[in-house]
């Protein structure tokens, strides 16, 4: 049975850090597709000239963040003693997972979901159609007016730490829910 749970973990582990790897790609994909330079740095070791493109050094950070992450919450998991509680075990890794890949997300997309023209659009719609909105949303606009006009660099410097910081967080959040779960026993 441990063999089973042990292959389970590691399944789950490669489906998250998947997960995390497409949804920080396809980040990357956006920022370059709309501005942001790619620089590479020299390596040589030897006689050997090679090139790393320094973008893909945050993406290998946010992958070790995301293993890092999802070892805490997989290692906080209450162990099965029977065969019935797998299925409850299994759930409970899903939900930790779902949880820590939507805070990833959301932090990563967020700024520019609310960044974008197209969000503006609707807003201005929604507070013609509902006035009581409107200074609400002139907040936000106000709030965000600034963050949008930085620079391509420091934007996806600030999206990448912050959506790292939050696979941290999350973990760390459902890690300490774990331990105070009281186990029958």
């Amino acid at each position: 049975m441990s063999k089973v749970r042990d292959a389970r973990t590691w399944g789950f582990l490669v489906a998250f850090v998947g997960t995390v790897a497409v949804m920080d790609y396809m980040f990357l994909d956006y920022l370059i597709s709309h501005g942001l330079e790619m620089k590479w740095y020299a390596l040589q070791v030897g006689s050997l000239m090679l090139s790393i493109p320094l973008v893909s050094m945050t993406f290998i950070g946010v992958l070790i963040v995301a293993t890092a992450a999802w070892s805490n919450m997989a290692g906080t998991m209450p162990v099965a003693a029977a065969r019935d509680q797998a299925h409850l075990e299994t759930i409970r890794i899903l939900r930790a997972a779902g949880l820590a890949a939507f805070f990833f997300s959301a932090v990563l997309y967020g700024p520019y979901v609310i960044g974008a023209s197209v969000f503006w659009t609707q807003m201005a719609s929604v507070s013609r159609s509902i006035p009581q909105l409107a200074g609400s949303l002139q907040g936000l606009l106000n709030f965000a007016q600034p963050a949008m006009g930085l620079d391509a660099l420091t934007k996806f410097a600030i999206s990448q730490n912050a959506a790292a910081a939050s696979l941290v967080a999350v973990s760390g959040l459902i890690g300490y829910s774990q331990r105070r779960v009281r186990r029958t026993r």
